[in-house]
Order: C-alpha cells, then sequence, then structure tokens
C-alpha cells in the first residue's frame, strides 16, 4: 500500500516481520521498515529499493503509483542488499530506468548484482532535475558504507537521509512520528544506531554537520528504516547528534556472566554498594540480554565493569564476545572494573585485564578474583571498588 508523504511524493515501502535478527545479529521485537519513496514529475525517480524477499510486494505498491516501466530513476542512496535486494526484479520491468549513485557504489553494484541498466555516477552536491523539481545528491561517506549518500527534494525540502537516523520498529501504516509511540521510536532508533553505527560515530557527527553547514530546509526526514519525521524532524537529527557525542556519561554498566550463581552475587553485591553511593547503574547478564542491548547502555557509559567465571582457563565465553564487540565498535576508552570466580585453577579475569590493557583501556585497583565465596577481605575490595567508582563518576 502507498501514500503520499508530501506533494508528488509516495511511500511505496514495506514492512518485515518475519525476520527475526536485522543482519542475522540484532533482534527485531517490532519488526523494521524497508523504505522505499517514489517522486512523480515530468520525470519519475524511485528512491531506494527494499530487501529481495519482498520485491513482489514492493512492485505492486509502485504500480498503484505508476507502471514501472515509466520510472526514468532509480535513485541508491546505500548498496547494502536490505536497500537494494530488489534492484534485479525492478530491473526486468523498469527496463528504461537509469541508476543514479556514487562511484563506489558503481562498483559495488557491479558486483552484486550487474543489472542491464544504465548508470549515473553523481559526484557531492551535484544535481538532477525531474521537471519541476530539482534532487540535490549529498555525500555521506561511512554513514555507514562508503559509498552511501543522501538525496534531498529542494522543492518539497525532503531530506532521504538513508541509513541516517534510521530506527527498528515495523511501521504498521502509521508512516509518520506524529503518529506513532515516541517512547518505542527512541528506543529502537538509539538501538539501531548503537548495533549498526557505533563504528562510524565521528561520520554521524560529520554528516550532521555537513547537512547544517548547507542550510537545507527540512519539511521531512525520511530514513531508509523508521518513521518519517513530520512534526519535529530536527527531533531525529538532536538525538542522533546526542547519541553520538563523544563525552561519556555519568553513569555505570556491570555486565557479567554466571553459571553458578558465585559471580551473580557478587555483580549485585557491588550493584547494592553503588547505588547506596549514589550512582546510576545498570546491569546486564550476558545469558540473557540481546547484545544490540549491552551495547546501547555501555557504548556511551562513564565507567564498565565486567565480571567473569573463569571458562576452562579463559574468561566466560559471552563476555568476551561483548569485549569483542567494544573492538570491533571502537568504543571510546574509559575506565574499566573487573572481579570474577574460579573453581580450581583461575586465569579468566587475568586475560581479560590483559585484553583490555592492550586494547588501550584503563584498569580500576582492585581488581578482585575471588575462589568460590569472597573472603571478608574481598568483600571488603568491593566495597573499594564501588567508592572508586563513585568518585569516578561524580
Amino acid at each position: 500500500m502507498h501514500r503520499e508523504i508530501a506533494k508528488g511524493v509516495y511511500y511505496v515501502g514495506v514492512d518485515d516481520h518475519h525476520t527475526e535478527l536485522f543482519e542475522n545479529l540484532w533482534a527485531l521485537p517490532h519488526g523494521v521498515s524497508y523504505n522505499s519513496y517514489l517522486i512523480v514529475d515530468e520525470k519519475v525517480a524511485l528512491i531506494e529499493c527494499v530487501k529481495e524477499p519482498w520485491s513482489a510486494e514492493w512492485l505492486a505498491n509502485i504500480r498503484e503509483i505508476v507502471d514501472p516501466s515509466k520510472i526514468d530513476y532509480v535513485i541508491i542512496n546505500h548498496m547494502e542488499p536490505d536497500h537494494t535486494g530488489a534492484l534485479p526484479d525492478l530491473a526486468k520491468v523498469a527496463k528504461k530506468a537509469v541508476m543514479v549513485y556514487t562511484y563506489k557504489a558503481s562498483d559495488m553494484q557491479k558486483s552484486f548484482y550487474n543489472v542491464p541498466l544504465r548508470e549515473k555516477i553523481v559526484e557531492d552536491l551535484e544535481e538532477l532535475s525531474l521537471g519541476s523539481r530539482t534532487l540535490r545528491f549529498i555525500h555521506a561517506q561511512f554513514l555507514h558504507w562508503p559509498e552511501t549518500m543522501m538525496t534531498y527534494d529542494t522543492q518539497e525540502c525532503v531530506l532521504f537521509s538513508c541509513d541516517a537516523f534510521g530506527s527498528f520498529g515495523a511501521l504498521n501504516g502509521s508512516h509518520f512520528d506524529d503518529e506513532i509511540d515516541m517512547r518505542m521510536v527512541e528506543s529502537e532508533s538509539r538501538r539501531y544506531l548503537s548495533a549498526i553505527i557505533t563504528s562510524y560515530l565521528k561520520f554521524i557527527r560529520q554528516g550532521i554537520a555537513k547537512i547544517k553547514g548547507l542550510n537545507l530546509e527540512l519539511k521531512l526526514v525520511a530514513p531508509s528504516h523508521g518513521p518519517i519525521y513530520r512534526r519535529n524532524p530536527m527531533w531525529i537529527v538532536d538525538h542522533y547528534l546526542e547519541w553520538s557525542s563523544p563525552d561519556l556519561e555519568k553513569n555505570c554498566i556491570i555486565i557479567y556472566g554466571s553459571m553458578y550463581g558465585f559471580t551473580y552475587r557478587i555483580a549485585m553485591m557491588l550493584k547494592k554498594q553503588l547505588a547506596e553511593l549514589g550512582v546510576e547503574v545498570k546491569t546486564h547478564n550476558v545469558s540473557y540480554s540481546e547484545m544490540s542491548r549491552i551495547i546501547t547502555d555501555t557504548m556511551r557509559a562513564g565507567v564498565i565493569v565486567f565480571g567473569s567465571p573463569t571458562y576452562d582457563a579463559f574468561p566466560f565465553p559471552r563476555i568476551q564476545t561483548v569485549i569483542d564487540e567494544m573492538e570491533t565498535k571502537r568504543f571510546a576508552k574509559r575506565p574499566i572494573g573487573l572481579f570474577g570466580t574460579y573453581g580450581w585453577g583461575g586465569g579468566g579475569i587475568k586475560k581479560l585485564q590483559e585484553q583490555l590493557e592492550g586494547l588501550g583501556f584503563s584498569i580500576l585497583d582492585p581488581v578482585i578474583s575471588v575462589h568460590g565465596q569472597p573472603t571478608p577481605q574481598e568483600v571488603g575490595n568491593c566495597r573499594r571498588l564501588a567508592q572508586v567508582i563513585a568518585d569516578l563518576i561524580r
């Protein structure tokens, strides 16, 4: 089903309630949308495609407005397959269409699909007339791939922002920010940014600075996933700027794993001590917390504390996975607290400390390693660690 979102501009995207893991990694409890837009002027332009399994539904949405054979341009802001998987199916029916994208996207398209359509490679800020309106192409490298661009409709003042300002969550016919529970949008857009774009936070800030520097009038911000912003288009821009800030928050996150409860009890003891000292603290049990939620809470936390049992002389495997994600996503350096337990040989916490110090994180003193139940001295060390963290946060 299509919907006109501005004069001559139509939403023709689709909802996905079937995929359980975005990129086969991140949970989708509310689904996800693949947003595609059709502009009908003297020339017809299609902005973004959709993921391949939804190509039939998507083409049906387009046919409600125009015959796909009438499409003159396919604007490809980003080559990732959730944006382009249906391109080969479109090429079979829109045979005269010209693909419009960046130089790097051209190479990717040939590698991914090599569809038999002509192409037009556009430079940064190049413009394309559709008749009564003009599209301007704004290169946005590493937001979040090197070939990415945004498209701006200069007549209707719509910014088609690609993955920038996106969100998890299907739309279910409610396409605008003033039709949706914004508490859910705030949660799911921050989780989307954290899971997908944390490695490229500086490019978010650069992209926002570029948009503001161009003095674009924004009546609508139309990303490739999630709602379209019309009530307050700058709401999502400002939130993305806040969430990508290098300034860390004044809080503490405890991430722990526990096989038989020993490490869990220390985690809860430390949490209680921190709360008594007035520290805002959250905990995540890595066996049950979904990874994107751990990343969302951790990416800007002022202090991170890891608690791990020793597992075959190594850290608990799911704790190791979190630290690997921190490395991959280039987490800002900050103080790290460590505690753990062991049953016989130990070694897990020592290996965590060596790895984290090798990544450039500073390890707080004391590091707590407990053989079974904590001794009174180890309980005192836990209090000392809580006080060190509280002093840092304050």
